[in-house]
């Protein structure tokens, strides 16, 4: 089970590291068209949309910042450490 916890701890860190990486370059890149800011696009897109639409659905997207990150990565920490705890519990 220790395999499993250290496993998920890894995909947990490649997406929070994404994620990251998605905000950073969102201040930076201009063609998003480049093979590797695509790549994180692509990857994190599908991670933050349904927040996106949450914080749409309740009119929270006319604040002039997208908070929707920020509570996406929360969730996320959240979520993640408590699972790799529950994991690690279980072995």
């Amino acid at each position: 089970m220790i395999i499993i916890a250290n496993l998920f701890y890894g995909f947990y860190q490649a997406i929070t590291l994404l994620l990251l990486a998605r905000a950073l370059m969102s201040w930076v890149v201009q063609d998003w068209s480049h093979p590797i800011p695509s790549f994180v696009y692509q990857v994190t897109e599908p991670i933050l949309l349904p927040m996106r639409n949450l914080f749409y659905r309740m009119g929270w997207m006319n604040i002039g910042i997208d908070l929707s990150f920020l509570a996406t990565w929360l969730l996320i920490s959240y979520i993640g450490k408590n699972i790799y705890i529950l994991l690690l519990s279980l072995a």
